[in-house]
């Protein structure tokens, strides 16, 4: 628990406390991590297409694709400063 600033009475704990500190505890760091594996999944089926043979991430999807380049379900590969994916083990062309 969080001790209270001076002078304050300690609030008594409700439910709605509970809920909202489980929530936030528990729910959306599961959910984030739930949200990633789908959203990296979905890249993987992209690039099994056979027009796709990179798809170019940037902005707010980096992350989430370092994220899954770290876990295999992608090679994660920059040209300059933008950033794409390549299906695992697949040849670069240069």
């Amino acid at each position: 628990m969080n001790p209270e600033p001076r002078g304050e009475k300690p609030r008594p704990t409700t439910l709605k406390d509970l809920v909202e500190a489980a929530r936030t505890h528990l729910l959306r760091p599961v959910w984030g991590l739930v949200a990633r594996g789908f959203w990296c999944r979905a890249q993987r089926r992209r690039l099994r297409l056979p027009e796709a043979a990179v798809v170019w991430v940037r902005g707010g999807a980096v992350p989430w694709a370092e994220w899954g380049g770290r876990r295999g379900y992608f090679d994660v590969e920059r040209v300059n400063k933008l950033a794409y994916l390549r299906a695992p083990g697949a040849p670069v062309v240069r």
